[in-house]
């Protein structure tokens, strides 16, 4: 058993649980939403939606932070703390008499996520080389997607039990069966040092390539949480339909974006060029986006375009491979992971409420343009593109493999 644990593919599997338990801190709250108000009585609904939003906001704000404690301590150790610290932020919801400290213990949940989500991939990076370090941030960045598909598990769960804490609770559980596995099956970083390593957030503050790829990947999670966020209130309104049927049946958009995702570390690796699958998600996004927004294909061509949509989305947002072309040395990639996820997040948080406002204006016109202009930022990545495809297949881990070598 200990011998399996410890294969490089559970390995990977086990980060990437993790990972997707972080971002269930957001997700694990969309489908019990109604039960919290019904309880609580919030005096608006602005309110509950901080319920959902609060873990978010801490990772906008913390990411880069947190990437630097990586770079300091390690990802093992910081990976550990952010999987504990989800625990009890779980533990304390469940407990909430109000909500206020529900609130509070919402953004202590956040704090756990941002360490954990941050160590993870930066750890996915240590434990890999070569082509399987291709595949493994690829899978990385189906992350998300999935962590909006299980919650459906902990909502029959809570239904079960008759109370939304039951969902939480199940994060909890799952989360400290991951933390025992990674116990098991996760080395810690080895004894060599890197000098200068307490200015590494600074480097990472002064690279364009971090900015430029962690902009790219915000405009597409700006236009991917938007769309998504508003789908129902758009297509409710434009062909008579309820929101609860458009919800259902877009939730098929995370599959095929976290099929886009895995995709792009199969083109990768058969030697796809990154300049050529970002050509072919702006491509693809922006095509179907456009005929979404001006054109008239009927309730259901327009959740196949949304599904359209979201594969080209997936493969721009399957590209985290680019990652450690952009950080300035090997003993920053959890600082340059951090800020690159700190943009993301800032994408996702600013996407829902633009796109409502875009769509409040007249005509099609304003959400068209600012979807259109969301796809544009998506081509900021065009520079790193350029300098990962300059090097040979599997060329990117000679610059980390003395930091790789001291993790094995």
């Amino acid at each position: 058993m200990s011998t399996v644990i410890k294969a490089p593919l559970a390995r990977i599997l086990i980060v990437y649980g993790l990972g997707v338990g972080a971002a269930m801190c957001v997700s694990e709250a969309v489908t019990e939403l109604g039960r919290i108000a019904a309880e609580f009585h919030p005096p608006s609904h602005s309110v509950i939606g901080w319920v959902m939003s609060m873990p978010s906001l801490v990772v906008a704000l913390g990411a880069l932070v947190a990437g630097y404690f990586v770079d300091r301590i390690g990802d093992r150790p910081i990976l550990f703390l952010g999987a504990v610290v989800m625990i009890i932020g779980d533990l304390l919801v469940i407990a909430s008499p109000t909500l206020n400290l529900l609130l509070a213990a919402r953004a202590l949940t956040g704090v756990g996520y941002v360490l954990a989500a941050v160590a993870a991939i930066t750890a996915l990076i240590r434990l890999t080389a070569a082509q399987q370090r291709t595949m493994a941030l690829a899978l990385w960045s189906t992350f998300v997607p999935m962590s909006f598909l299980l919650p459906f598990l902990s909502a029959g769960l809570a239904e079960h039990f008759g109370t939304w804490r039951a969902a939480f609770g199940f994060h909890a559980l799952l989360l400290a069966v991951l933390l025992a596995l990674a116990c098991l099956a996760i080395p810690p970083r080895g004894s060599a040092e890197f000098s200068d390593r307490s200015r590494g957030a600074g480097r990472v503050l002064r690279s364009p390539m971090v900015y430029l790829l962690g902009l790219a990947f915000a405009g597409d999670s700006f236009l991917q949480a938007g769309v998504l966020a508003t789908l129902g209130h758009y297509l409710g309104a434009k062909y008579q339909v309820a929101e609860t049927a458009v919800a259902h049946l877009s939730s098929v958009a995370m599959v095929f974006n976290a099929l886009a995702c895995l995709s792009v570390g199969l083109m990768l690796r058969r030697g796809v060029t990154s300049r050529a699958v970002t050509t072919m998600g702006i491509a693809i996004t922006g095509a179907a986006g456009v005929a979404l927004y001006l054109a008239d294909p009927g309730f259901m061509g327009s959740l196949v375009l949304v599904w359209v949509l979201m594969f080209g989305s997936g493969l721009l947002v399957g590209m985290w491979t680019l990652v450690p072309f952009t950080a300035p040395s090997p003993d920053t990639i959890g600082a340059t992971s951090g800020l690159v996820t700190q943009l993301v997040l800032f994408g996702v948080l600013l996407g829902p409420p633009a796109f409502f406002a875009a769509q409040a204006a007249s005509g099609p016109m304003p959400v068209t343009l600012l979807f259109l202009a969301a796809v544009a930022v998506c081509a900021l990545r065009y520079p790193v593109c350029r300098l990962a495809d300059r090097q040979p297949v599997g060329a990117h881990t000679e610059p980390l493999r003395r930091w790789a070598e001291a993790g094995q």
